[in-house]
């Protein structure tokens, strides 16, 4: 009753209106089953929702442009990405995406598509996965660390635990920690990644592109930009954009800030942005895109909502209900 569409469109006036971005990462399918990964079921009965409810399927492009110009969007918009870039990404959500004809952008990290690397934060996730104790004990920085891995839900909260404690750190100590913490773990990572952590190739991405899918620039190695010097943050930032443009026709100039957080990026890394030309950055902060007036900051801090395991909680999002309640606990915040 409160998502129907007369009850919506008084709520809209009453409230105003934003655009919810959803970000993917994993999908979990076949024989390799990724931890927080997305059901590919999940995925199409939420784009079939979206379908039968007449709801806008817009490409972050179109967005972008349409924050930076001050043309309206379609009613009802919402837009997908997805960050990364494996090979699970393009084999099972790609093709999902194009049976609903719903656009979507790729953020990929190009040292794991170049296969240079495999990033610090899959190395954590396969070191929690594939470790054979039943608790890791562990140091970082001046922290100790207790974390069970008696099951897969234990697994899944060391390995955030974990993550949240690393972005804490300097850059260069990432590769040293992560050693440590596997030896710890009593595993040896593999110099090239196991299969459920395969990067997608860059023909991959060339033909998936040729399906209408976008690509843009997520970094090349993963890194907290925050956490990193001026010569290495701005490396990450223009190197990531000149792979996709070699590797591929039409990338999008929009860029995915690692790991996302507003503690990850500030005015130093926009100011890169801005005077390389991007269009606008996306990040992990859950909120809805508002349309202000063209020229504001807004562009280089888009927000992102996960795509919530919930049927229920996802569509709360793509309503008013939600964009109601985050004004409420917005204000509640600055009192």
């Amino acid at each position: 009753m409160l998502a129907s569409r007369p009850v919506a469109a008084v709520a809209s006036r009453f409230f105003g209106s934003g655009t919810p971005i959803f970000m993917l990462h994993r999908m979990n399918s076949g024989k390799h089953s990724i931890a927080g990964g997305i059901q590919p079921d999940h995925l199409r009965r939420c784009l079939q929702y979206l379908v039968d409810k007449h709801y806008s399927l817009i490409s972050l492009e179109q967005l972008v442009t349409a924050l930076r110009t001050g043309q309206p969007l379609p009613p009802k918009a919402v837009a997908f990405t997805m960050d990364d870039g494996f090979a699970d990404q393009a084999k099972f959500a790609t093709p999902i995406f194009e049976e609903f004809n719903c656009p979507l952008t790729f953020f990929v990290i190009t040292g794991m598509l170049d296969q240079a690397l495999w990033p610090w934060d899959a190395q954590v996730a396969w070191i929690t996965e594939t470790s054979e104790k039943v608790a890791l004990e562990t140091g970082i920085a001046d922290h100790s660390f207790t974390l069970p891995l008696g099951n897969t839900h234990d697994r899944r909260l060391a390995k955030r635990a974990l993550h949240d404690a690393i972005r804490e750190t300097s850059s260069d100590q990432v590769d040293e920690i992560v050693s440590r913490i596997a030896h710890d773990a009593g595993v040896v990572i593999p110099e090239k990644p196991p299969a459920a952590y395969k990067p997608m190739s860059w023909e991959m991405a060339r033909d998936l592109e040729k399906k209408g899918i976008q690509f843009a620039p997520h970094s090349v190695s993963h890194h907290v930009l925050s956490r990193l010097d001026n010569e290495s943050m701005q490396q990450e930032i223009i190197q990531s954009w000149r792979t996709l443009k070699k590797e591929l026709l039409n990338p999008l100039k929009v860029f995915c800030y690692p790991t996302g957080r507003k503690i990850d990026y500030g005015s130093r890394e926009i100011d890169v942005l801005r005077n390389h030309g991007f269009l606008g950055a996306v990040t992990t902060s859950s909120y809805f895109v508002e349309h202000l007036a063209p020229g504001d900051m807004q562009p280089f801090r888009l927000p992102r909502f996960p795509l919530p395991e919930s049927m229920d909680e996802f569509i709360q999002y793509c309503t008013w209900i939600e964009y109601a309640l985050s004004k409420y606990r917005i204000k509640q915040e600055l009192k």
